[in-house]
């Protein structure tokens, strides 16, 4: 199954031109790197929908499609029940909805077959069985492949022919910024995907192609990436946890990755203490800098939290700026700055900013 492959970023432009050329937008790809969520979270704020519907059949019986049919003893005839997954005329009326076909090629060739009539509309509008969905209702396809461990049927060609159909590549760039506008930037798994996460000598860490043959193993992808930083926020998780998590998490290869980057920040904090009082200087290995740079900011963090920019103005926070971001290599210098940030310390107050970001 030959895709073009796109970046999250492309789908809500090219989704409008699917839509214009009125046709569905279709996405394949790994499971976990967000294809629903780009409905929601990408697709339906830039082209201004008002509703974002998911309908997932896997698994359903044809009446749950069409709706069940309710017979009327006295006329001898009968009725079907509108299905409540539907953005039905008589629910949405006149609004503009996103609908979601989540994992459609996994869905029985019987329900699949009853969906044809959202494919061939009667006057430019879908139904499902007898059921009109709203005039202005647009259609998004969402699948695995089967190179993606899933066991999805091939897409009819009827259905492609319908469809303009992408593979969703997972940017590691674009989930970090995601991430650290969730939160998440003060987890050590954050900044070890930072750093270490794309790829590394042949490696990657962060969403690799699934082994095939699918055995079933942990794997890592953005979905179980994001579970593992958030586990990892809680520092009073002991080592021997931590290591069972992210491997749990995200498989034996990335989850060891990972654990000893964050066993590097434990093993650290006393070199970190005497960083802080001018006993030691700040080392000259990438790794350590980036497991000291991480361990600090988390420390200002909780030091500040009371009044952050108290904190900059007093002086409280030199010690983080003079001690270990300036030493520090330039990348590293500027994640820190940046994250320090997006975490409510402002930095961007302090008299040495500039130096901070390099200018």
């Amino acid at each position: 199954m030959k895709l073009p492959q796109i970046k999250i970023g492309q789908a809500a432009e090219l989704a409008r031109i699917a839509f214009a050329s009125n046709r569905f937008f279709a996405i394949y790809g790994k499971g976990g790197v967000g294809k629903t969520s780009i409905a929601s979270n990408t697709i339906a704020p830039a082209l201004g929908f008002d509703e974002v519907w998911k309908v997932n059949l896997s698994g359903s019986l044809p009446q749950d499609a069409t709706g069940y049919l309710v017979p009327v003893m006295e006329s001898r005839e009968g009725f079907f029940i509108e299905p409540e997954e539907w953005p039905t005329a008589k629910r949405v009326g006149d609004k503009r909805v996103l609908l979601v076909l989540d994992e459609f090629p996994e869905w029985d060739a019987s329900i699949q077959s009853l969906c044809r009539s959202l494919f061939d509309t009667e006057g430019g509008q879908p139904r499902i069985g007898v059921h009109k969905l709203g005039k202005n209702v647009k259609i998004m396809l969402t699948g695995n492949r089967r190179s993606d461990g899933a066991r999805s049927a091939v897409p009819t060609a009827p259905l492609v022919s319908r469809c303009a159909s992408y593979a969703v590549e997972p940017s590691l760039d674009e989930w970090l910024d995601w991430a650290a506008s969730n939160g998440l930037a003060t987890s050590p798994v954050f900044t070890f995907l930072k750093f270490q996460g794309g790829d590394q000598h042949g490696v990657d860490h962060f969403a690799p192609d699934v082994p095939q043959p699918w055995d079933g193993s942990p794997h890592p992808t953005p979905r179980q990436w994001e579970a593992a930083c958030r586990a990892l926020l809680d520092d009073s998780i002991d080592d021997r946890i931590a290591a069972l998590v992210l491997e749990g998490l995200v498989g034996e290869a990335a989850g060891r990755a990972a654990f000893a980057f964050v066993k590097l920040v434990g093993d650290l904090m006393p070199k970190l203490n005497a960083i802080r009082n001018g006993v030691e200087e700040m080392p000259s290995d990438p790794a350590s800098q980036q497991a000291l740079t991480h361990a600090a900011l988390r420390i200002a963090k909780r030091e500040t939290a009371a009044d952050p920019e108290a904190a900059v103005a007093s002086g409280a926070v030199d010690w983080l700026v003079d001690r270990i971001l300036l030493p520090a290599r330039g990348e590293i210098r500027a994640y820190g700055f940046a994250t320090a940030l997006r975490c409510g310390l402002p930095l961007d107050q302090h008299p040495r900013r500039q130096a901070m970001q390099g200018i």
